[in-house]
C-alpha cells in the first residue's frame, strides 16, 4: 500500500543523486520537502550542474537549507543519502518519534514490483545489470536501479507489480532499512572496504548482513562458496550457492562449462568460450546471475543466451584500447584490495599494472600474492607509495606524477604483448572528481600513446 505523505513535511539531507530522487518522490505524492545540505547553496548548485541533475533538482525542494543551517520545522520524517552518517550531530539532535530513513527504504514502500537485492565488496554493478539482463531476455520488465546509477526512488512508484528490480546495495544503503524485503537477496563476496567509515571490519560485515535478514517469508538468499562470513549467517530463508560445485553450489563451472542445478537435475548452459566476459570476475558474476535466475525460475535457454550477449559495464574489467598486440583495460571501479586480487587471479597474460589513488584504510599487503602474471607495477597518486612499500621485493615498480605519465610508461613496458591494466585499489579522490573521470582519463590517455580505441 503506498504511504499518504501528502501535506507532510519531509528533510531529505544530502543532495546529490539519491537525495533529488527521493525528495522528487515524495513531491509527486503530494509531500512538501526540504532539502539540507551542508554545503553552501552554490556548491549544491555546482554538483547539480556536474551530476546532470539541473532540470530534476530545482522542482524537487520545495526549498532548500544549506551551510550548516538546518530547519527549525520538525519533519515526519528524514530521509538521508547514503555519504550521510546515521551518527550525524543534527540527527542524533532529532526527537526520538522522527524517523530516520534512506532513499531505499522510502523508495520500497511506494514499489510493487519484485525486487532482488545485491552487495558484497565486489562486482555488485556488473552483477546488478547482469540479472536485469536476463529478466528481459525471459520476457520481464526490469530495471538495474541502486548504488549503481539510476536512484530506486527515481522510478520505483512508476513499475508494476509484475516488474523485476535488479537492486545494487551498498552497505552505506543497507545502514538505512528497516521494512525494505526483497524477494531475493544476493552476497557476493565479503572483503575488506571502507574502513575510513566503519571502525572495524565486523561493522562493515553487519552492515551488509542487513540484506540476508531483510527478506520476505519464502524468499531466497544467494552467496558464494567461498564466503564464509555471509555462510555463517543465521538466515532465515533457504540458501542457494554459486560458485565450487563440491562445496554445494546450484551455479557452477565443471569441464569449463557453467552448469545450473543439483545431482541428475544439473544442466549445462554453456561452454566457458561462449561468455561475453570472460574475466575471473566475471565468470562469478554469471554464476551469481544465473543462481538467482534458478531460484525464480527462470528459462535457462533464454539465460544462455542473455550470458552471450551480455555487454558489461563501462570502468569495469572493460578493453577500452589496443596498440599492436597491447590492449588496455580500464578496471578503474576497483577500489579496494580485494578486487584487485580477484580481478588478477588467475590473468591469462602478462600485465604491466596501474594502482594508486586516495586511501580508505586499507592494508595493500594481500596484492603482494597475486603479481605472478604482473611484469611492472606503476605507482599513482596519494597512496602510491604505500602500495610500493607493500610490492617491495615481490615486482618491479616505477613512481609516476599523472595518470598521462603512467600510462606511457606502463605502454612501453608492456611492448609487445601484454596488457596495460587501471585496477587501482583505491578511490579516486585525490586526482580525479570519481572513478569514471579516471577511466575517462586512462582511456585518453591511451590514444595519446597511439592506442586506437575500441
Amino acid at each position: 500500500m503506498i504511504p499518504d505523505v501528502k501535506g507532510k513535511l519531509y528533510w531529505v539531507v544530502g543532495l546529490a543523486r539519491s537525495g533529488c530522487a527521493a525528495a522528487a518522490l515524495l513531491r509527486r505524492h503530494g509531500a512538501r520537502v526540504i532539502g539540507v545540505d551542508d554545503a553552501a547553496e552554490d556548491a549544491v548548485r555546482n554538483r547539480w550542474e556536474r551530476e546532470g541533475l539541473s532540470n530534476l533538482a530545482p522542482q524537487a525542494f520545495d526549498e532548500l537549507a544549506t551551510d550548516g543551517q538546518w530547519p527549525s520545522a520538525a519533519p515526519t520524517a528524514v530521509i538521508i543519502s547514503p555519504g550521510v552518517p546515521l551518527d550525524h550531530p543534527r540527527l542524533l539532535a532529532l526527537p526520538g518519534s522522527v524517523p530516520v530513513m534512506g532513499e531505499i527504504e522510502l523508495a520500497a514502500r511506494f514499489c510493487p514490483a519484485t525486487v532482488v537485492g545485491i552487495t558484497g565488496t565486489n562486482g555488485k554493478s556488473t552483477t546488478t545489470e547482469l540479472v536485469a539482463h536476463l529478466a528481459r531476455k525471459n520476457g520481464l520488465r526490469a530495471e538495474a536501479l541502486g548504488n549503481l546509477g539510476t536512484p530506486f526512488a527515481q522510478v520505483a512508484d512508476t513499475l508494476p507489480p509484475e516488474a523485476l528490480v535488479s537492486l545494487e546495495l551498498s552497505s552505506f544503503q543497507l545502514e538505512t532499512i528497516s521494512s525494505f524485503s526483497p524477494r531475493v537477496g544476493v552476497v557476493l563476496n565479503m572483503a575488506p572496504d571502507h574502513l575510513d567509515r566503519y571502525p572495524d571490519l565486523a561493522a562493515y560485515f553487519a552492515a551488509k548482513a542487513r540484506l540476508a535478514h531483510s527478506l520476505i517469508p519464502g524468499g531466497d538468499f544467494v552467496t558464494w562458496t567461498e564466503c564464509p562470513e555471509a555462510r555463517a549467517w543465521d538466515v532465515p530463508v533457504p540458501t542457494s550457492l554459486f560458485g565450487k560445485e563440491t562445496g554445494g553450489a546450484i551455479s557452477y563451472f565443471r569441464d569449463d562449462a557453467l552448469h545450473l542445478g543439483k545431482g541428475a537435475g544439473a544442466r549445462r548452459l554453456l561452454h566457458r568460450s561462449e561468455l561475453a566476459l570472460q574475466s575471473p570476475p566475471n565468470l562469478l558474476n554469471a554464476l551469481a546471475g544465473t543462481a538467482v535466475g534458478h531460484v525464480l525460475g527462470w528459462d535457462t535457454e533464454a539465460m544462455a543466451e542473455g550470458l552471450r550477449d551480455f555487454a558489461g559495464l563501462a570502468h569495469r574489467h572493460q578493453l577500452v584500447a589496443r596498440r599492436g598486440g597491447i590492449k588496455f583495460i580500464n578496471d578503474t571501479k576497483a577500489t579496494n584490495v580485494h578486487s584487485v586480487c580477484a580481478g588478477l587471479d588467475g590473468y591469462p597474460e602478462q600485465v604491466v599494472l596501474i594502482v594508486g589513488g586516495s586511501g580508505k584504510g586499507e592494508d595493500y599487503a594481500p596484492l603482494a600474492g597475486v603479481m605472478d602474471s604482473v611484469r611492472l607495477v606503476i605507482l599513482l597518486g596519494q597512496e602510491g607509495p604505500a602500495i610500493g612499500q607493500a610490492l617491495a621485493g615481490t615486482v618491479p615498480t616505477r613512481q609516476a606524477a599523472s595518470m598521462e605519465e603512467a600510462v606511457r610508461l606502463a605502454a612501453a613496458a608492456a611492448e609487445p604483448d601484454a596488457v596495460v591494466l587501471l585496477s587501482p585499489a583505491c578511490a579516486s579522490f585525490d586526482m580525479f572528481p570519481n572513478y569514471r573521470v579516471r577511466g575517462e582519463a586512462f582511456t585518453s590517455a591511451a590514444k595519446d600513446c597511439g592506442a586506437e580505441l575500441i
